[in-house]
């Protein structure tokens, strides 16, 4: 056979064969994020979740909001997918979404095998002579491309399917592998293509379940049917209402965290920023004492701004000399905040007092000024003390809560050089 429309077919039904069973909404909890027919890992995992809530916003629905707001605020490039696990809430919250956009998946899945394909022929493989093996291959590759190319230069560009198979065994990481890699074997040498073709996306007005009742938020209404779908519906300005994807306008029932997918920023801006002390123990004024943060400083020109190294939302911004002070003046004017997914919480102490440009409450932007760097509180030298803690952490005061972690390779995982 030659490498055709069927064949491209065949393809995919090997591929979601032996990833997943030709599960479209299958959800690997044993790797960090591996989802769909094709268990993709990763930062492509992200990026075809990505992809589904772009293209196909009226089936966006459902998904559990600390999975939704990354994918919002945390590029699908980054590598911090690739360590990224689904928890089974948010596993379960994809599942519906996943089987509302099997084309999707088999579109991603057959743009896939047209980087396959051009691989396989820049080592020689030739699409319409061996058309087989190269499938063979398309499979070795999606699991593992560096195995499956040692695998391609021990068999040789013109192996056919049994020899391309045998030096697979072979391979000390892909022969371990042995019940897959036989099924995909058997799978091309039948050449059947049949139960691969998605059933259509569902009009997004239409659902299985009948209308259980209708919520209204604002001017936004829900309509909630037997079978836990909800589909939402929006004015159009002209006394009418649209399914969501007919509307321009956001869920305004949970509105999406600001979009940000570029890398972290350091949260001080200014002249040649300087790491002036680091996190962990250090001598100061004799004593052994512990700093539970790092301190940055500008090393020229006029003190620099304290910005948000990411999307945070507000939960402490306290000036300095207002009654009341839950730190009695240690930290001076500061800010702290939570990271959107509640995964890190962050304390920016000692600001110029009146500086502050932020209130609790406030969802602030990757580079949002929150105020001044200064030496106000317990302060030597004006400086932005910046502390890392584990989780989203509400409480103003006093440190440290929980377990303190050292801010600096966290800003450094997120893109930020210093």
């Amino acid at each position: 056979m030659s490498y055709d429309a069927t064949a491209q077919k065949l393809a995919v039904k090997v591929i979601g064969t032996v990833e997943s069973n030709l599960d479209y909404t299958a959800v690997n909890y044993g790797d960090p994020i591996t989802v769909g027919i094709a268990q993709w890992y990763g930062v492509r995992a992200a990026a075809l979740l990505a992809r589904m809530r772009d293209t196909n916003p009226g089936a966006w629905y459902g998904v559990a909001p600390s999975l939704a707001s990354q994918l919002l605020t945390i590029a699908a490039t980054d590598p911090w997918w690739n360590g990224r696990r689904l928890t089974h809430t948010e596993g379960n919250s994809l599942t519906g979404v996943m089987g509302r956009n099997q084309g999707i998946q088999n579109s991603q899945l057959t743009e896939d095998l047209d980087v396959y394909k051009q691989v396989a022929i820049d080592h020689g493989m030739d699409p319409d002579a061996n058309t087989a093996a190269m499938i063979f291959f398309f499979a070795m590759y999606h699991q593992g491309p560096v195995y499956a190319l040692q695998v391609l230069a021990a068999a040789g560009p013109t192996a056919g399917l049994d020899a391309l198979f045998t030096a697979c065994m072979a391979n000390p990481v892909l022969g371990k592998y042995g019940s897959r890699y036989k099924s995909a074997r058997d799978l091309i040498a039948a050449a059947d293509v049949s139960g691969i073709d998605p059933a259509p996306a569902p009009d997004p007005t239409q659902t299985n379940g009948n209308t259980r009742y209708i919520s209204a938020a604002g001017d936004t209404l829900a309509l909630h049917f037997t079978n836990n779908e909800i589909l939402f519906f929006y004015p159009d300005g002209h006394g009418a209402y649209l399914p969501r994807t007919a509307a321009a306008d956001p869920d305004p029932v949970q509105p999406p965290p600001p979009a940000d997918n570029g890398a972290w920023v350091l949260p001080l801006t200014g002249a040649g920023v300087t790491l002036t002390s680091g996190f962990g123990p250090r001598g100061f004024d004799g004593l052994n004492s512990f700093h539970f943060g790092m301190d940055l400083d500008v090393s020229s020109g006029p003190a620099g701004d304290v910005v948000a190294p990411c999307p945070l939302k507000i939960t402490v911004a306290w000036e300095s000399g207002t009654p009341g002070d839950p730190s009695s003046g240690t930290a001076g004017s500061y800010v702290k905040g939570h990271t959107l997914d509640g995964a890190y919480t962050f304390n920016f102490y000692h600001m110029v007092p009146g500086s502050l440009a932020v209130a609790v409450g406030d969802t602030v932007a990757r580079g949002q000024k929150l105020g001044t760097e200064g030496d106000s509180g317990n302060a030597t030298g004006v400086h932005l003390h910046f502390e890392a803690y584990a989780g989203a952490i509400d409480s103003p005061w006093p440190p440290p809560y929980g377990n303190p972690i050292d801010p600096l390779p966290i800003l450094r995982a997120h893109g930020v050089t210093i």
